[in-house]
């Protein structure tokens, strides 16, 4: 614990004028999984430890951190490794404030949450265990995403669902490279052959998040998914939920997906500001 506290301390910070946040959260194993590898991060809710369930909060603070982490390496390991990835994160959540260099501290976080699912492996002698990262920052209305693997962000505005991040996948590699069409890497097999993640032997090399370019909330909505949720859910429907469901989207969007199949564990979280007044859903 110490040693963490070390690494990510920085001098006090002089803090903005708070915000109002809305988040929800849900998780499930799916249909077909005995056991959840998901596991997510989010304030005023943190890490929780159910397979499945629902929750949702409201916050005014100056900034704010979410974070759905999909784990691999069989169904304990990946467990482990998706807990442990959010772990590390909740243990260094107080030294991210709104003043902080996001990206600076996000490289700090993925070279711990990386060392720890590592060490993790080769205690248990496992040849592969870890763990993707899609991660949400938002301070003084701007968003900085940042993800590993293929668990996903969206930006939801005036009916209109846009993906933030680009699926780190053997299928997007062979897209990129005219090997595949689109619809082709998405049925693709290697769709789920992941190539970055958490947990990987980078023997010094180093592991970096990908990283979107900054951009205002305004009165849009954030989804980060695992891929439980966008392989069983088309952008429509997705889009459809987010504009319709008012009271518990998250929810809403996980039981979509065990309708439809529920073939994987799923987990998504919704956030967005309000301004003082403002209803939810008027996006």
């Amino acid at each position: 614990m110490n040693r963490l506290l070390q690494f990510f301390s920085h001098p006090e910070k002089k803090s903005e004028q708070p915000m109002r946040f809305r988040i929800f959260a849900a998780t499930d194993p799916g249909r077909v999984r005995q056991r959840n590898e998901d596991s997510f991060y989010a304030d005023g809710i943190g890490n929780t430890e159910e397979e499945s369930g629902f929750w949702q909060t409201e916050l005014k603070q100056t900034q704010c951190l979410c974070a759905v982490c999909d784990g691999m390496g069989g169904e304990s390991l990946g467990r482990e490794a998706s807990r442990l990835a959010v772990s590390v994160m909740k243990t260094c959540r107080q030294e991210l404030t709104e003043k902080t260099d996001v990206t600076a501290w996000t490289e700090r976080y993925v070279t711990e949450a990386n060392h720890q699912i590592c060490e993790m492996a080769f205690r248990e002698h496992c040849r592969i265990s870890g763990s993707t990262l899609a991660m949400v920052s938002v301070a003084q209305g701007m968003v900085s995403v940042f993800h590993i693997g293929d668990s996903r962000v969206y930006y939801y505005h005036a009916g209109e669902l846009r993906q933030i991040t680009e699926d780190q996948t053997l299928a997007m590699k062979k897209l990129k490279a005219n090997i595949y069409t689109e619809e082709e890497a998405k049925h693709s097999p290697d769709a789920h052959k992941i190539t970055s993640f958490l947990g990987v032997d980078t023997r010094g090399t180093g592991l970096k998040a990908a990283a979107a370019v900054p951009f205002p909330l305004k009165d849009g909505m954030l989804l980060l998914c695992s891929d439980g949720l966008t392989d069983m859910c088309t952008d429509e429907e997705i889009a459809g939920i987010l504009q319709t469901e008012q009271e518990s989207p998250a929810k809403a969007l996980v039981g979509r997906a065990l309708e439809n199949g529920g073939e994987d564990n799923v987990t998504c979280i919704v956030l967005h500001s309000v301004q003082e007044g403002d209803g939810y859903g008027n996006s």
